[in-house]
């Protein structure tokens, strides 16, 4: 299953806290990775990549720092992640790299293959304000199975899947 990297995660608290700002602040990496309780190296990685994927600009000196190009509801969250994820989907065989052995005559290519292109979808769909803006959530509901047991009964899994799809 997709889990998003350390990277990816730091990546969308520092967007999440850039956006906070009106639209002429900045906030040095320092302040950013102290604020977030961030390693500050790894941060000032993050930042260069996210000014490369031209997610934030950066000014030097001593009033410099960081700011985003365009405001939250204009970043994508697919944006953010993608430069740190080096696979983006639920299987490797779904963008066809050739990674699984059983690829051939696997009756679960196809269904997965429609999950990730849904999934994908939304994701390219969901811009930065909808993911973490104030009072904002996604909209999904999931019932999700008790902790004790671990398992889903068949019941609940469709309603898993009504409430999510």
């Amino acid at each position: 299953m997709w889990k998003l990297s350390r990277k990816s995660e730091y990546a969308l608290m520092v967007v999440q806290r850039l956006g906070a700002l009106g639209p002429s602040e900045q906030l040095p990496a320092s302040v950013l990775a102290d604020d977030g309780d961030l390693p500050r190296d790894l941060t000032a990685k993050i930042l260069q990549e996210l000014r490369q994927a031209g997610i934030v600009q950066s000014s030097r000196g001593v009033a410099g720092g960081y700011r985003l190009v365009r405001p939250l509801d204009s970043v994508a969250f697919l944006d953010v992640v993608r430069p740190f994820e080096e696979h983006l989907g639920l299987a490797d065989c779904v963008d066809g790299d050739g990674g699984c052995k059983r690829a051939e005559g696997c009756t679960l290519q196809g269904p997965v293959a429609r999950l990730n292109h849904w999934l994908m979808g939304h994701l390219r769909g969901l811009s930065m304000a909808e993911f973490v803006g104030p009072g904002r959530g996604l909209g999904l509901t999931v019932d999700m199975p008790q902790p004790s047991t671990g398992r889903v009964s068949s019941d609940r899994l469709g309603s898993v899947r009504r409430n999510a799809l």
